[in-house]
């Protein structure tokens, strides 16, 4: 997982992690890219994501308001863990591999 993504509003991506040591369990969350550093209070640059359930009942949380709306904001250090469609399929596999899949 490199974080070298280039980033398109609209534009639907994975958060990928790992709950063991071993990297052989995959943990997938789809996210929607809403935007960087929208608020005033971010001391850092941040990128702003929904989660793409959230996205889909109410759409951006840019455009409307009101509902619940669930929000990942990934700091530079946080960017290697959220991946386009390749890179996920690449990571996915590499995790199935190591299993001996």
């Amino acid at each position: 997982m490199d974080g070298s993504i280039k980033y398109r509003e609209g534009g639907v991506y994975y958060r990928l992690t790992f709950p063991d040591a071993g990297l052989l369990y995959p943990q997938v969350e789809s996210l929607v890219f809403v935007g960087k550093s929208l608020s005033d209070e971010d001391t850092e640059d941040s990128w702003y994501f929904q989660f793409a359930d959230s996205y889909a009942k109410g759409g951006s949380i840019l455009k409307s308001t009101g509902g619940d709306r669930k929000v990942c904001i990934a700091t530079r250090r946080d960017l290697p863990d959220m991946l386009d469609l390749a890179a996920l399929i690449k990571e996915l596999e590499a995790a199935a591999k190591r299993r001996g899949i």
